[in-house]
Protein backbone atom coordinates (compact mmCIF):
# COMPACT_ATOMS: atom_id res chain seq x y z
CA UNK A 1 0.00 0.00 0.00
CA UNK A 2 3.04 2.34 0.59
CA UNK A 3 4.47 2.05 -2.79
CA UNK A 4 1.29 2.53 -4.33
CA UNK A 5 0.88 5.66 -2.71
CA UNK A 6 4.06 6.11 -3.25
CA UNK A 7 3.80 5.86 -6.54
CA UNK A 8 0.76 8.07 -7.42
CA UNK A 9 2.38 10.66 -4.97
CA UNK A 10 5.07 10.40 -7.88
CA UNK A 11 3.03 10.66 -11.17
CA UNK A 12 1.05 13.16 -9.34
CA UNK A 13 3.96 15.71 -9.10
CA UNK A 14 4.73 15.00 -12.94
CA UNK A 15 1.54 16.05 -14.04
CA UNK A 16 2.03 18.70 -11.85
CA UNK A 17 5.48 19.86 -13.16
CA UNK A 18 4.34 19.38 -16.57
CA UNK A 19 1.51 21.87 -16.06
CA UNK A 20 3.58 24.86 -14.51
CA UNK A 21 6.01 24.30 -17.14
CA UNK A 22 7.61 27.96 -17.96
CA UNK A 23 8.57 28.49 -21.43
CA UNK A 24 11.60 31.08 -22.06
CA UNK A 25 13.05 31.08 -25.26
CA UNK A 26 16.39 29.40 -23.91
CA UNK A 27 14.19 26.32 -22.02
CA UNK A 28 12.24 25.52 -24.93
CA UNK A 29 15.14 25.55 -27.50
CA UNK A 30 16.87 23.35 -25.22
CA UNK A 31 13.77 21.54 -24.71
CA UNK A 32 13.30 21.09 -28.41
CA UNK A 33 17.24 20.28 -28.99
CA UNK A 34 16.95 17.38 -26.02
CA UNK A 35 13.50 16.23 -27.69
CA UNK A 36 15.13 16.03 -31.10
CA UNK A 37 18.56 14.78 -30.16
CA UNK A 38 16.36 11.66 -28.17
CA UNK A 39 15.22 10.90 -31.22
CA UNK A 40 17.85 10.37 -33.15
CA UNK A 41 19.91 8.46 -30.95
CA UNK A 42 17.16 5.98 -30.77
CA UNK A 43 17.57 5.76 -34.99
CA UNK A 44 21.27 5.59 -34.33
CA UNK A 45 21.04 2.51 -32.38
CA UNK A 46 18.56 1.45 -35.08
CA UNK A 47 21.03 1.57 -37.76
CA UNK A 48 23.34 0.00 -35.53
CA UNK A 49 21.52 -2.71 -35.20
CA UNK A 50 21.06 -3.21 -38.44
CA UNK A 51 24.80 -2.97 -39.57
CA UNK A 52 24.84 -6.09 -36.93
CA UNK A 53 21.97 -7.91 -38.40
CA UNK A 54 23.28 -7.83 -41.84
CA UNK A 55 26.84 -9.50 -40.17
CA UNK A 56 24.53 -12.65 -39.05
CA UNK A 57 22.58 -12.90 -41.93
CA UNK A 58 25.74 -12.98 -44.09
CA UNK A 59 27.15 -15.82 -42.13
CA UNK A 60 23.84 -17.87 -42.10
CA UNK A 61 23.75 -17.97 -45.96
CA UNK A 62 23.85 -20.97 -47.22
CA UNK A 63 27.17 -22.50 -48.03
CA UNK A 64 29.13 -19.93 -45.92
CA UNK A 65 29.99 -22.15 -42.84
CA UNK A 66 29.01 -24.80 -40.69
CA UNK A 67 25.59 -26.04 -40.07
CA UNK A 68 26.48 -25.27 -36.41
CA UNK A 69 27.73 -22.16 -37.24
CA UNK A 70 24.84 -21.59 -39.29
CA UNK A 71 22.49 -21.79 -36.61
CA UNK A 72 24.50 -20.00 -34.21
CA UNK A 73 24.17 -16.81 -36.85
CA UNK A 74 20.58 -17.07 -37.08
CA UNK A 75 20.19 -17.25 -33.42
CA UNK A 76 22.25 -13.95 -33.07
CA UNK A 77 20.32 -12.45 -35.93
CA UNK A 78 16.74 -12.97 -33.98
CA UNK A 79 18.08 -11.74 -31.64
CA UNK A 80 19.23 -8.39 -33.19
CA UNK A 81 15.67 -8.29 -35.45
CA UNK A 82 13.95 -7.95 -32.10
CA UNK A 83 16.09 -5.09 -30.86
CA UNK A 84 15.98 -3.82 -34.40
CA UNK A 85 12.05 -3.82 -33.85
CA UNK A 86 11.89 -2.60 -30.11
CA UNK A 87 13.88 0.57 -31.03
CA UNK A 88 11.76 1.56 -34.05
CA UNK A 89 8.79 1.28 -31.70
CA UNK A 90 10.57 3.53 -28.72
CA UNK A 91 11.39 5.93 -31.42
CA UNK A 92 8.22 6.72 -32.45
CA UNK A 93 7.20 7.16 -28.86
CA UNK A 94 9.93 9.92 -28.20
CA UNK A 95 8.44 11.44 -31.68
CA UNK A 96 5.44 11.56 -29.83
CA UNK A 97 6.99 12.71 -26.56
CA UNK A 98 8.83 15.50 -28.86
CA UNK A 99 4.91 15.93 -30.38
CA UNK A 100 3.22 17.14 -27.33
CA UNK A 101 5.76 19.01 -25.68
CA UNK A 102 6.19 20.57 -29.04
CA UNK A 103 2.15 21.43 -28.97
CA UNK A 104 2.56 22.52 -25.32
CA UNK A 105 5.08 25.29 -26.51
CA UNK A 106 2.00 26.94 -28.92
CA UNK A 107 -0.58 27.07 -25.90
CA UNK A 108 -1.02 30.73 -24.64
CA UNK A 109 -1.11 30.87 -20.71
CA UNK A 110 -0.03 32.29 -17.72
CA UNK A 111 3.46 30.32 -17.88
CA UNK A 112 4.42 31.07 -21.52
CA UNK A 113 6.40 33.72 -22.02
CA UNK A 114 7.28 33.37 -25.55
CA UNK A 115 7.13 35.66 -28.14
CA UNK A 116 4.76 34.81 -31.35
CA UNK A 117 8.01 35.11 -33.31
CA UNK A 118 9.80 32.48 -31.27
CA UNK A 119 6.26 30.35 -31.21
CA UNK A 120 6.86 30.81 -35.29
CA UNK A 121 10.42 29.87 -35.48
CA UNK A 122 9.71 26.74 -32.87
CA UNK A 123 6.99 25.38 -34.43
CA UNK A 124 8.94 25.88 -38.22
CA UNK A 125 12.09 23.83 -36.84
CA UNK A 126 9.55 20.87 -35.15
CA UNK A 127 7.94 20.64 -38.92
CA UNK A 128 11.41 20.19 -40.28
CA UNK A 129 11.91 17.23 -37.45
CA UNK A 130 8.72 15.81 -38.19
CA UNK A 131 9.23 15.66 -41.83
CA UNK A 132 12.90 14.19 -41.43
CA UNK A 133 11.58 11.61 -39.02
CA UNK A 134 8.21 10.22 -41.56
CA UNK A 135 11.30 9.36 -43.83
CA UNK A 136 13.72 7.48 -41.77
CA UNK A 137 11.02 5.92 -40.09
CA UNK A 138 9.29 4.71 -43.38
CA UNK A 139 13.04 3.55 -44.19
CA UNK A 140 13.55 1.69 -40.53
CA UNK A 141 9.57 0.13 -41.33
CA UNK A 142 10.98 -1.18 -44.81
CA UNK A 143 14.43 -2.49 -43.73
CA UNK A 144 12.18 -4.69 -40.46
CA UNK A 145 10.19 -5.74 -42.96
CA UNK A 146 13.04 -6.97 -45.49
CA UNK A 147 14.72 -8.25 -41.84
CA UNK A 148 11.95 -10.56 -41.39
CA UNK A 149 11.41 -11.64 -45.13
CA UNK A 150 15.23 -12.64 -45.05
CA UNK A 151 15.33 -14.58 -41.74
CA UNK A 152 12.15 -17.00 -42.36
CA UNK A 153 14.02 -17.58 -46.16
CA UNK A 154 16.93 -18.50 -44.25
CA UNK A 155 15.59 -20.32 -41.60
CA UNK A 156 13.66 -22.31 -44.06
CA UNK A 157 16.34 -23.20 -46.06
CA UNK A 158 18.73 -24.16 -42.48
CA UNK A 159 15.62 -26.83 -41.93
CA UNK A 160 15.57 -28.00 -45.62
CA UNK A 161 19.72 -29.28 -45.17
CA UNK A 162 18.67 -30.20 -41.75
CA UNK A 163 16.06 -32.47 -42.73
CA UNK A 164 18.67 -34.00 -45.55
CA UNK A 165 21.44 -35.19 -43.54
CA UNK A 166 18.64 -36.76 -41.09
CA UNK A 167 17.51 -40.65 -42.25
CA UNK A 168 13.59 -39.98 -43.85
CA UNK A 169 10.95 -42.11 -42.93
CA UNK A 170 10.35 -43.99 -46.19
CA UNK A 171 14.33 -45.32 -46.09
CA UNK A 172 13.51 -46.83 -42.76
CA UNK A 173 10.15 -48.23 -43.69
CA UNK A 174 10.03 -50.53 -46.52
CA UNK A 175 7.35 -48.68 -49.21
CA UNK A 176 4.12 -50.29 -49.41
CA UNK A 177 3.10 -52.31 -52.29
CA UNK A 178 0.66 -50.63 -54.92
CA UNK A 179 -2.57 -52.88 -55.57
CA UNK A 180 -3.64 -53.84 -59.04
CA UNK A 181 -5.90 -51.08 -60.56
CA UNK A 182 -9.81 -51.96 -60.54
CA UNK A 183 -11.98 -50.46 -63.51
CA UNK A 184 -13.81 -48.54 -60.81
CA UNK A 185 -10.39 -46.89 -59.44
CA UNK A 186 -9.33 -46.54 -63.70
CA UNK A 187 -13.34 -44.22 -64.14
CA UNK A 188 -12.41 -42.41 -61.12
CA UNK A 189 -9.27 -41.42 -62.31
CA UNK A 190 -10.59 -40.22 -65.49
CA UNK A 191 -12.33 -37.73 -63.14
CA UNK A 192 -9.12 -36.37 -61.31
CA UNK A 193 -7.03 -35.75 -64.45
CA UNK A 194 -9.08 -32.63 -65.54
CA UNK A 195 -8.96 -31.26 -62.40
CA UNK A 196 -5.15 -32.09 -61.54
CA UNK A 197 -4.23 -30.75 -64.84
CA UNK A 198 -6.11 -27.05 -63.92
CA UNK A 199 -3.72 -27.29 -60.82
CA UNK A 200 -1.04 -27.95 -62.47
CA UNK A 201 -1.62 -25.00 -64.35
CA UNK A 202 -2.14 -22.76 -61.58
CA UNK A 203 0.41 -23.02 -59.90
CA UNK A 204 2.73 -22.88 -62.66
CA UNK A 205 1.64 -19.20 -63.08
CA UNK A 206 2.16 -18.25 -60.07
CA UNK A 207 5.15 -16.32 -58.96
CA UNK A 208 8.00 -17.88 -57.73
CA UNK A 209 9.52 -16.97 -54.25
CA UNK A 210 12.57 -15.27 -54.48
CA UNK A 211 16.00 -16.88 -53.99
CA UNK A 212 17.80 -15.91 -50.25
CA UNK A 213 20.34 -14.47 -52.13
CA UNK A 214 17.83 -11.71 -54.04
CA UNK A 215 16.47 -11.35 -50.57
CA UNK A 216 19.74 -10.39 -48.96
CA UNK A 217 20.25 -7.87 -51.50
CA UNK A 218 16.82 -6.14 -50.93
CA UNK A 219 17.69 -5.98 -47.38
CA UNK A 220 21.02 -4.85 -47.91
CA UNK A 221 19.73 -2.02 -50.16
CA UNK A 222 17.21 -1.04 -47.46
CA UNK A 223 19.80 -1.09 -44.88
CA UNK A 224 21.81 1.64 -47.25
CA UNK A 225 18.67 3.90 -47.78
CA UNK A 226 18.24 3.40 -43.60
CA UNK A 227 21.57 4.88 -43.43
CA UNK A 228 21.20 8.09 -45.99
CA UNK A 229 18.02 8.90 -44.49
CA UNK A 230 19.59 9.23 -40.87
CA UNK A 231 22.60 11.20 -42.24
CA UNK A 232 19.48 13.73 -43.63
CA UNK A 233 17.97 13.72 -40.31
CA UNK A 234 21.00 14.33 -38.01
CA UNK A 235 22.20 16.99 -40.81
CA UNK A 236 18.57 18.84 -40.47
CA UNK A 237 18.93 18.91 -36.45
CA UNK A 238 22.45 20.70 -36.93
CA UNK A 239 20.91 22.92 -38.99
CA UNK A 240 17.93 23.69 -36.63
CA UNK A 241 20.19 23.94 -33.79
CA UNK A 242 22.29 26.56 -35.57
CA UNK A 243 19.11 28.61 -36.98
CA UNK A 244 17.51 28.52 -33.03
CA UNK A 245 21.15 30.75 -32.13
CA UNK A 246 20.89 32.39 -34.38
CA UNK A 247 17.09 33.78 -34.16
CA UNK A 248 15.87 37.35 -33.90
CA UNK A 249 13.67 38.74 -31.42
Amino acid sequence: MKLHVQGRSLIYSRRVRKRTKKWHWKDATEESKTEWNIVTKRYVLADMTVFELSRHFGEAMPGVGSMEDQQEALHEACLKLARLQANLEKAVLDQNTSDATAGDMQRTNKNNFLTAHEKRVLADEHKREQYGFFAVEASGQDVLEKAKELMQALEATAQGEQNKTQPSWSSIVAVPTTPKPTYMSMMNMTEVMPNATHSKNTTAKQRPKPSVEALFAQFDAASQSLHADLGRFETMQSRAITSSLSVVN
